[in-house]
């Protein structure tokens, strides 16, 4: 019983320590989007513009305005005893909504800037998708090269034996073994890699000394793709084209400001005036009306009104050019799938049972060390190959989902970045 329970203590260690030892998508994802420093940049973005909104809010301030006249002049004027004090206040009284028109601006520039926090996260998300399937892909790749360095191993031990029985060439040992020591070197760079892509995993929640060596996942798990129909139905909310439908509103909003700021300001003042001859007062007032405004303001109008057509044609031309960029990653997923389960399930089981055969003539000496080594690079080559597919099938499912913001993203972790 002791011996029992002590073997379960140390199975349940080990399964404690490999899973520590491992990083899934959801964890990747989840330390991403609360520690990206990118994404933390965007408070400060949304501070300023709270504080140009307090701005834009203000009406036009009242300014306290003296004036003192007739003060040591000639004759009667002399000194102050003919001295006129006026105090009056003074303000504008702004015509066309131009204070609406501000907000409006400051609005949509905020709203702009939420829909770029969105677009970053999205972008986000696909980046540490594909991260995570990189460091898959390059232990999956690690694997290969490892059972490669076995084959060539095992491949040295077979000749060692027949050189020595003298069934088999000095020349043949010689090439495994240069085999078998490259085999070597590509197992180190493989572990190598892998290390890499965990370091560019962990970049993304700015951590340069991650507590995982490996990601937990299956690189193969793909399905037959969705009909082409729904990916294009989605394409209306690709984040790119709400960014410019954001800018549009955006120079919209900028182009009424310039007509509401062409119209005319009437300047106003009130006050009383102390006349020092006659021991009096009265009050006095004022209005002050500019002239020529609306031309002053046609640069700017011309300008808000370009700006917004060049938004609108730009929004046009994306629309266009998304779709058929949806339509070429559409067709490279479908590709890559075909190509996938093509070597997943016919051209590796074939070639599996081949070196099989091949390995068992070799013991029995009916094929020599060439045969071998060509069946077992065969058989190494497909696995790569469909590694390399299954990279490809998830890169382009990557980019169909961010093209069409479809990628699962958990609300409550949006909704942190975004307060």
């Amino acid at each position: 019983m002791k011996t029992r329970l002590l073997t379960l203590v140390l199975l349940a260690s080990a399964t404690c320590a490999w899973a520590q030892d491992a990083i899934r998508l959801q964890d990747a994802l989840a330390a991403s989007l609360q520690h990206n420093p990118q994404l933390a940049g965007y408070q400060f973005r949304r501070a300023a513009l709270a504080g140009e909104h307090t701005s834009a809010a203000l009406r036009p301030e009242v300014r306290l305005h003296s004036e003192l006249e007739n003060v040591a002049g000639s004759g009667d004027l002399a000194g102050v005893d003919g001295a006129e004090l006026t105090l009056s206040f003074a303000s504008v009284i702004e015509l066309g909504d131009q204070r609406d028109a501000r907000l409006g601006v400051i609005t949509a520039r905020q709203q702009q800037l939420m829909t770029e926090q969105r677009v970053a996260v999205l972008d986000l998300v696909a980046a540490v998708n594909y991260r995570f399937i990189a460091l898959l892909a390059a232990q999956e790749q690690l694997q290969v090269q490892e059972q490669a360095q076995q084959l060539a191993q095992s491949l040295v031990t077979s000749l060692s034996k027949r050189v020595q029985a003298g069934r088999a060439p000095q020349e043949e040992l010689l090439r495994a073994r240069a085999a078998q020591a490259k085999a070597a070197l590509d197992v180190g760079r493989a572990r190598q890699q892998v290390q890499l892509e965990t370091l560019k995993l962990s970049a993304y929640w700015a951590d340069s000394t991650p507590d995982f060596t490996r990601a937990e996942g299956d690189l193969y798990a793909l399905t037959n793709p969705q009909p082409f129909a729904r990916w294009q139905e989605r394409l209306a909310h690709n984040p790119d084209l709400l960014l410019l439908a954001d800018e549009s509103r955006l120079r919209a909003a900028e182009l009424r400001k310039a007509e509401a700021e062409g119209q005319i300001n009437l300047g106003w003042n009130a006050g009383v005036r102390q006349l020092q001859a006659t021991d009096d007062t009265a009050l006095v007032a004022g209005i002050s009306i500019p002239l020529a405004s609306g031309k002053r303001a046609s640069g700017a109008i011309s300008k808000a009104r370009a700006e917004q057509d060049a938004a609108n044609f730009a929004a046009d031309s994306a629309k266009i050019q998304l779709e058929a960029r949806l339509k070429q990653t559409y067709s490279a997923h479908e590709q890559a799938l075909l190509e996938l389960f093509s070597l997943r399930d016919q051209i590796l089981p074939l070639l599996q049972d081949a070196h099989r055969a091949t390995s068992a003539a070799f013991e029995q000496g009916r094929y020599s060390s060439l045969e071998l080594a060509l069946a077992q690079r065969e058989l190494l080559e497909a696995r790569a190959a469909l590694i390399d597919a299954a990279l490809r099938a998830h890169e382009t499912r990557i980019e169909l989902e961010r093209l069409t913001a479809s990628a699962p993203i958990d609300p409550t972790r949006f909704d942190e970045t975004a307060q």
